[in-house]
């Protein structure tokens, strides 16, 4: 079997903040890291989202090209994946030729095989600009609770989504005049075509989480209706058919297949065969699908995107979504995030100041996997400094400064083994099967549960055994104490690695063991009598409350 993981293309309009970090990105790269580590075969794909009328009217605000705009935000993007240590195979991005042809080809495609339908639209177009007016373009009052400041498909101010021609009042967001209504051609995809396919596609998918059924159940209750994929703006890929001259994709058709588009630049990276990367995509059913979200986009991914792969109809047929394990939101401090509000704490920023596992490891305890979750600094520090640093880094330390002090850095000579000991390992065996578990079926806030779990009974076994009393009484159970427990830190240190990566590695060069971290080798000790140390250094550092207070007071 092989893994074909994915996360949702961050859009190239800002950075990305911790709330992305935590729904689509962190959960999926644990589940990555746990696959590799389990020795399956498994690549992980991901690029930024880089058409779209946002990035247009933000490079108009500031005079300068959509390419500008995109480039500068794709490399903060790729700044804060990497501080977060995001182990994407490749982070490619939607405006390159590769990815062009081929969402072309998925249009040609669908248009060939009945899938698509032209009609006429009603539009707001202004008159001095000399253009349609995608909905961003448009500013007016909210009908609903008429708030003045509404854009052309939503009013923040009440939340409701709205349609350019309901607001009151309309006016160009380019030169404040206002807009006139006019017809332009427009080409729709037909879901209705693919309502029953996609019903009974939907219903096999008995293990997804409850979330994404009840979003797709509400949509079948409604009835799948045709869904615009054009729009009047220059930005983006030209839609490959007559008569639709200064037309582009519409952004969220072309995003998804940004999927498929960087797994054959991938390949193509790779020096790969031509036809390598279909091997993922088409034909089989080798290969697991897990596209990583949150639940604004469930609708492209269980209904939108399997409808635009089923529309294929090609010799082999496309692979759709084996899981789409899609998370809630993150709110910060109890209120929503709002970039506009600058009530947003961003990735690249914050982890030039905070250790990055820790805050992996905090996003990871409080993960919104069934609700909204709240990142709060006292609980970002709490968990650094009560369980990361307390539990964990503590029984690294204290057992890593003893024996450089008594012993030279080095454990050798007679062991001595007892019942206890036993008794240690069946019940650690017992966690790290959780661990495993909750690692294979994503969810990461158990599985950190189950970490800590270890640590204590670690700690447990450590205070216990008393192996400064034992040094001078009976050296080869003092021996075996401390073998234990640095079997203890080994296997901590592996088994976190999907969590906390970077430390694991520090870990690993403390043992001077070899920088892997093979689960296969999870439930046999690695470490025997004659070990000597690596150099050591302090795991994890508490956070104090003046770096928190500094923190919180960039908020609004």
């Amino acid at each position: 079997m092989k893994y074909l993981v994915t996360s949702a293309l961050p859009y190239a309009n800002g950075p990305i903040h911790l709330g992305h970090l935590a729904g689509a990105y962190l959960p999926a790269d644990i589940y990555v890291r746990y696959l590799r580590n389990m020795k399956r075969d498994v690549i992980y794909i991901c690029g930024t989202d880089e058409h779209g009328v946002p990035i247009t009217i933000n490079a108009e605000s500031k005079g300068v090209t959509p390419e500008t705009v995109v480039k500068e935000n794709h490399d903060l993007i790729e700044k804060g994946f990497k501080m977060a240590g995001m182990s994407f195979d490749i982070f490619s991005g939607t405006h390159n030729d590769t990815h062009a042809a081929l969402s072309q080809e998925f249009f040609i495609n669908l248009d060939k095989n009945g899938y698509i339908s032209v009609k006429d639209v009603e539009q707001l177009y202004c008159e001095h600009d000399k253009m349609f007016l995608p909905d961003r373009y448009v500013e007016g009052t909210c009908p609903i609770c008429k708030d003045t400041g509404a854009r052309g498909d939503q009013c923040d101010k009440c939340g409701n989504a709205l349609n350019t021609l309901d607001l009151i009042e309309p006016r160009c967001k380019l030169c404040g005049k206002t807009p006139v209504i006019k017809t332009s051609k427009h080409w729709f995809l037909d879901l209705d075509k693919f309502e029953k396919c996609l019903d009974s596609w939907l219903e096999s998918k008995t293990n997804w989480k409850s979330n994404v059924k009840a979003f797709c159940k509400q949509w079948f209750e409604r009835g799948l209706e045709p869904r615009g994929i054009t729009r009047d703006i220059s930005w983006g890929i030209p839609v490959p058919v007559e008569g639709a001259e200064g037309k582009v994709l519409y952004v969220w058709f072309d995003a998804p297949i940004g999927y498929a588009s960087f797994t054959k630049e991938l390949f193509e990276k790779r020096n790969a065969g031509p036809l390598e990367w279909e091997k993922w995509w088409k034909g089989g059913n080798d290969v697991k699908l897990v596209h990583f979200i949150g639940k604004d986009n469930i609708v492209f991914h269980s209904i939108i995107w399997p409808a635009m792969l089923m529309g294929q109809n090609e010799t082999q047929e496309w692979k759709l979504p084996d899981e789409i394990p899609a998370n809630e939101f993150l709110n910060l401090e109890g209120q929503k995030i709002s970039t506009s509000r600058n009530w947003a704490i961003w990735v690249h920023e914050f982890l030039e100041i905070f250790n990055p596992d820790s805050v992996r490891f905090y996003l990871a305890s409080n993960a919104p996997e069934s609700k909204d979750a709240d990142f709060s600094f006292k609980g970002f520090q709490d968990a650094n400094n009560g369980m990361l640093a307390s539990i964990y880094g503590n029984f690294v330390n204290r057992n890593l400064a003893f024996i450089n002090k008594f012993f030279n850095g080095k454990i050798d000579g007679e062991v001595k083994y007892t019942e206890e000991d036993d008794k240690l390992w069946n019940d650690v065996r017992k966690e790290l099967r959780e661990v495993l578990d909750c690692y294979e079926t994503f969810r990461v806030r158990d599985a950190v549960f189950h970490l800590m779990e270890i640590g204590r009974i670690a700690n447990k076994y450590f205070d216990s055994m008393a192996p400064w009393a034992l040094r001078k009484n009976d050296p080869a159970r003092c021996n075996g104490v401390f073998i234990n427990c640095l079997n203890l830190i080994d296997t901590l240190a592996t088994v976190m690695e999907p969590v906390t990566p970077g430390s694991s590695r520090k870990v690993k060069k403390m043992l001077n063991q070899p920088e892997e971290f093979d689960f296969s080798k999870l439930f046999t000790p690695q470490i025997q009598s004659g070990i000597t140390l690596g150099p050591v250094e302090i795991l994890f550092t508490m956070i104090d409350d003046e770096s928190i207070e500094k923190e919180r007071a960039k908020l609004g």
